[in-house]
C-alpha cells in the first residue's frame, strides 16, 4: 500500500490501476502490479438487450472490500487523504449507498487530456 505526497501537502494511494498516475505538479504516483490490479478487478454485470444496448452495473468482491479497510485504517489514521479508484468501484460504492464523502475513495480528475496530467487540486466523488 505505497503512497506519495503531493507538492500540495495530500497523501495519495493506488488502489488497483495497473497504470502510473503522472500530476501537474510531475508527481509520479506509481502503478500496482498486474497481479493486484487483477485481484481487485470490479466484477462487471452486463445485461444484453435485443437491440445490442448493453446495460452495465458493478459490484464489489470480497477482495475489494478488505483492501478498503485496510485503506480505511490508514485513512483515519491520518496515513492517506485520498486513494484513487477507478470510476466502476466509485459507481458501485454510491449504488451501496456507501458513505463515500466520509471515506478516502475517488477518481482521478483529468486536467490535461492530451499529456494525461491529473489534478492535485481535485477528485471525483
Amino acid at each position: 500500500m505505497k503512497t506519495i505526497t503531493l507538492t500540495n501537502g495530500k497523501i495519495v494511494g493506488n488502489f488497483s490501476s495497473p497504470h502510473p498516475f503522472t500530476f501537474t505538479d510531475g508527481s509520479i504516483l506509481p502503478a500496482q502490479s498486474n497481479e493486484e490490479a487483477e485481484r481487485l478487478k470490479v466484477t462487471f454485470n452486463e445485461f444484453l438487450h435485443d437491440n445490442g444496448d448493453v446495460e452495465l452495473d458493478f459490484t464489489l468482491t470480497p477482495a475489494i472490500m478488505h483492501e478498503m479497510t485496510n485503506w480505511m485504517l490508514m485513512y483515519n489514521a491520518g496515513q492517506v487523504h485520498v486513494v484513487f479508484c477507478p470510476l466502476p468501484m466509485i459507481t458501485a460504492l454510491k449504488d451501496m449507498r456507501y458513505d463515500i464523502k466520509n471515506s478516502p475513495f475517488r477518481a482521478v480528475r483529468i486536467e490535461d487530456r492530451i499529456n494525461k496530467l491529473v489534478s492535485i487540486e481535485k477528485q471525483c466523488l
